[in-house]
């Protein structure tokens, strides 16, 4: 009877199954190039019948079983058919999408395919950077990729940095709709620049390694391709409202048509923000804005663009010793009790560029006028770029893209300058003030407004010259670019694409006069073509508000490049050959130095200044200096012109017949022009991918790179060319393997870069018998290698977890010995530093992160991502390993991580598609130290012992928290 029974009841319970169960058909619809979601993608079944993906560009149809002919369609997209049969259980697909022609974004932003280009690389789709972003920088939001570190530095509002595989953004190639942003003259990407770009972003693309891009770009570390919307987005409007714990409101706007039928389509966006920022004194404002306008003519693709972000940020720019941040952190990390109890503890958010002041009339004014602070680091700056675009369908098989762009960058950023009463210029510090640590702008005002001495009878008996300022250092830029790019489809399996990139840059550098902090002058002898001597003509040194200090001189930089690719694709294998050609110019302008006297084609550099006269009888000079005190004395006799040069205690008398006269009016004087100096540069690279079946893929990439030394590493401050100007040369290979599979997706990439003759960021100081030489180190070596791996689990439909591991070893590979010359190319001395072995410094060399994820329920979900960053050493100075600190590592940061948890809810009301998000940042308030320099000689107790107490630091964030509320429709 028992058995009886339970046979009933399991002949009932697997009919309750079968006729319980859903059948139908589920699956996401996504950009093949992009992976972007398709939203309102038509799925049809049967005549009249069908849905629209959503917002997610998901959909399910429930069907009982049987065969179905579905159709996929989506405008501007090749049409797929596909036939499912449904069979009890709930068939899945993912439908990747193609253009119905080759898109721009495929020709000229190189974006990588999976298991077809062989690179290593990760897209970021607008879902994820508005889960993750949280009102920061964008770089901010990558940290979860596979070799990639970003921080904040100093904490102020678009100061972030990037590195990739221990590479520097200097060596990582930004790209926005495949335009490159990086500075032509040093190479760094300021993001302050590109606020407001998310609100428009498709897909941001991190490329690892030399990459897929066919131009030549210095994509040593790796590639950012950031995508923005067009003519290919949903009609859609779009509001939002951001605030943070720390102060910060941003309001975005945004609204696009969509493909009309006149064939325009219009994008436009805006945003503006204010903060109070979470480091001390660190407010910022910015706006953003953006524009573009498409246009379907024919076979042409017409699209115009302008988009900009003006913007001003208070920064803290300096680091400081770890006490005084926070003594017990100094203690706990091997800073001697001795030398932390020296330190007046300042807090983690410490900021000691600012200060407050009294702009009082008379002393007894400072009890009633309120302080004001005043922040002695501020950047200000505005770039917007334009670009028109023509993208052809010339036939089925060539397409060509033209693109002209231009960038007109404005601004500078604040700091503190002192002068002397004889106009030569002395420090660029602020002093602070011991009892609260902040810059000391009310001794500093008060000296300027009323202190006796600070008047100069022979320059005013009234006015008072000023002994410290706000100078603004301005960088202002002109660049105008041309890229061209024709892809040729050969055949089914090979297509060849090939181009032109031209760029023409100014860089315009100079210091001003911002805020003369009381006094009414500031004495500058500079510019040695307006400032005569002190001694004879001290009126000619007078600046005012808005005059140009200390230096002012324009980088010029023509860039020409030529490229080409090869790629195949045959059954499983797919492979590419790039090819690709620079040709840069660089030249340096000087309006502070002496002017050049040009005589036909005979160039005298730097001959005359201020009152000086060149003699030239047609093979000999003699120079009469007028700015030697007064004590140079010239005379002529007859048709003999005599010059009396004093040189130390000896009169040095020469003389001349019958000399054709010249000085700084001539007709024949130009500011001082170096020659344009060409350097050629190359790159080779190609690679393979291999489909081993239809979820596993393995591929191998190799190149090799000569790249040009950045216009910093060419000329010094005086026109000179640096010694021993070598091409950088980039050795690398990479092997990467993918399994993916629709609940799992494993990548696992090792690299091996082999880096030679880096040269330095900036020229490097050294000091000499108490004398300052600039040096420029040109020829480290280094090599990059590690592995990678990022692996995606979908535990089940709510449940996804992500786990990313970067093991790196970053090693200095050499030793050298340095020349030393002074500004007139005298040999000083050699310096021999030995760096091999030693470890890459400024970015961690050991990240591991993950992330849980779980959806509630639909449009509801939590998230909870943590990363762990190891063996990150201190940035250093080559010149400091030298004798017994040859080949001694830096300091190395204390191990840290920082967990983030996120949640969100998107909903409906009517016809509103609502989002709302909830962050906190640094959940567990993780005390860290994200940036620090070894042995820097500017913190409060120096030393030299490569340690904690020898290191400045920024210290990260803590625990933050931030809210968002969007709506669509």
């Amino acid at each position: 009877m028992e058995k009886k029974y339970f046979l009933t009841f399991l002949l009932l319970f697997s009919f309750a199954l079968v006729f319980g169960q859903k059948t139908g058909i589920k699956g996401i619809a996504k950009d093949a190039t992009t992976k972007e979601s398709l939203i309102g993608a038509n799925i049809i079944y049967a005549p009249g019948k069908g849905v629209v993906t959503d917002i997610d560009g998901g959909f399910f149809i429930e069907l009982p079983n049987g065969e179905y002919d579905l159709t996929i369609s989506y405008v501007g997209y090749k049409t797929i058919n596909k036939k499912v049969k449904v069979q009890g259980k709930i068939e899945s697909l993912n439908l990747d999408m193609s253009t119905t022609t080759l898109t721009e974004v495929q020709v000229v932003s190189d974006m990588a395919k999976t298991r077809e280009t062989p690179v290593a690389f990760t897209s970021v789709l607008p879902a994820r950077l508005n889960e993750d972003l949280a009102s920061r920088d964008i770089p901010m939001a990558l940290n979860s990729t596979p070799g990639v570190y970003a921080t904040q530095q100093g904490g102020g509002d678009g100061d972030a940095r990037i590195t990739i595989r221990g590479f520097n953004q200097r060596n990582v190639a930004v790209m926005i709709d495949g335009i490159p942003v990086n500075d032509m003259e040093n190479g760094w990407v300021y993001w302050s620049n590109w606020f407001g770009l998310d609100q428009v972003t498709r897909n941001i693309q991190v490329q690892r390694g030399l990459g897929a891009s066919k131009i030549a770009i210095p994509s040593i570390g790796g590639t950012m391709n950031i995508i923005t919307s067009g003519i290919e987005a949903k009609k859609e409007i779009n509001f939002k409202q951001d605030v943070t714990g720390d102060g910060l409101y941003r309001t975005s706007i945004g609204a696009t048509t969509g493909k009309m039928k006149s064939g325009f389509a219009i994008t436009a966006a805006g945003s503006f923000k204010t903060g109070d920022g979470y480091v001390d004194n660190t407010q910022s404002q910015g706006w953003f804005y953006y524009l573009k306008i498409d246009k379907s003519l024919g076979k042409h693709l017409i699209s115009l663009s302008a988009m900009g972000a003006p913007q001003w940020h208070n920064q803290r720019s300096y680091k400081s010793g770890i006490a005084t941040f926070s003594k017990s952190f100094a203690k706990e990390n091997g800073v001697p009790d001795s030398i932390a109890n020296l330190y007046s503890e300042r807090g983690l958010n410490y900021n000691s560029n600012w200060g407050y002041i009294q702009r009082v009339e008379n002393l007894a004014d400072t009890v009633n006028t309120p302080k004001e602070s005043l922040a002695e680091c501020q950047n200000y700056f505005h770039k917007p770029q334009f670009s028109l675009r023509d993208f052809w369908n010339i036939s089925d098989k060539v397409y060509m893209s033209n693109i002209v762009y231009m960038s007109i960058g404005n601004g500078g950023g604040t700091g503190s300058a002192v002068g002397t009463k004889t106009g030569v210029p002395s420090s660029s510090t602020a002093t602070l003030d011991p009892m609260d640590g902040l810059v000391n702008f009310q001794t500093i005002y008060e000296s300027n407004m009323f202190n006796p001495y600070n008047i100069n009878p022979s320059v005013s008996t009234t006015d008072h010259w000023t002994g410290g300022i706000l100078r603004s250092s301005i960088n202002n830029h002109r660049w105008i670019g041309f890229l061209s790019t024709t892809n040729y489809k050969i055949n089914p399996e090979f297509n060849f694409s090939g181009g032109i990139d031209l760029r023409d840059y100014k860089g315009q550098h100079y210091r001003e006069i911002y805020d003369m902090l009381g006094g009414d002058y500031f004495m500058d002898n500079s510019d040695k073509t307006r400032a005569g001597s002190f001694t004879t003509d001290p009126k000619t040194m007078v600046r005012y508000k808005g005059d140009k200090i200390a230096y002012n001189n324009d980088g010029l930089v023509r860039w020409g490049g030529l490229f080409t690719q090869l790629e195949w694709k045959h059954g499983s294998i797919s492979a590419f050959l790039n090819l690709s050609a620079s040709y840069t110019g660089y030249q340096r302008i000087d309006y502070f130095k002496n002017k050049d006297i040009v005589i036909g084609d005979v160039v005298f550099e730097q001959a005359v200044g201020y009152g000086d006269i060149l003699f030239y009888d047609g093979t000999n000079t003699m120079t009469f200096n007028s700015g030697n005190d007064g004590k140079d004395k010239m005379f002529t006799i007859g048709d003999t012109t005599f010059v009396v040069n004093i040189n130390g205690p000896k009169k040095d008398t020469v003389s001349m017949v019958n000399p054709t006269q010249y000085n700084i009016d001539s007709k024949e004087a130009r500011y001082a022009t170096t020659d344009w100096k060409w350097i050629l540069g190359y790159t080779i690279k190609g690679g393979l991918n291999y489909n081993i079946n239809e979820h596993q893929n393995a591929f191998i990439n190799l190149g090799y790179l000569s790249k040009a030394p950045r216009f910093n590493n060419v000329f010094d401050n005086n026109n000179h060319l640096t010694r021993d100007i070598a091409n950088e040369l980039v050795q690398a290979i990479e092997l990467g393997y993918s399994i993916n599979y629709p609940k799992v997706a494993i990548n696992v990439n090792a690299y091996y870069t082999n880096w030679k003759n880096k040269p330095a960021d900036f020229l490097t100081s050294i000091t000499i018998n108490e004398e300052k030489f600039n040096v420029n180190i040109n020829g480290m070596d280094a090599i990059h290698k590690g592995i990678e791996t990022d692996i995606a689990y979908k535990i089940n439909k709510k449940i996804e977890t992500q786990l990313s591991v970067s093991i790196g070893d970053w090693k200095w590979n050499s030793k050298d010995t340095v020349e030393i010359y002074d500004d007139n190319q005298n040999y000083i001395q050699s310096v021999s530093f030995d760096a091999k072995g030693v470890h890459v410094g400024d970015a961690a060399q050991t990240q591991v992160s993950a992330s849980l994820r779980y959806q509630i329920y639909k449009g509801l979900y939590v998230k909870f991502s943590g990363t762990y960053y190891g063996r990150h050493y201190s940035n250093f100075d080559p010149l400091s390993l030298t004798g017994v600190n040859a080949g001694r590592e830096s300091w190395k940061i204390p191990d840290y991580y920082i967990i983030d948890a996120l949640a969100g809810y998107r909903f409906k009301i009517s016809k509103l598609n609502m989002d709302f998000k909830l962050n906190l940042l640094n959940a567990l308030d993780e005390v860290y130290i994200s940036d620090a320099t070894n042995n820097d000689s500017y913190i409060q107790y120096p030393s030299n012992d490569f340690d904690a107490k020898s290191a400045s630091v920024f210290f990260g964030m803590g625990r933050r928290l931030s809210a968002s509320l969007s709506v669509k429709f």
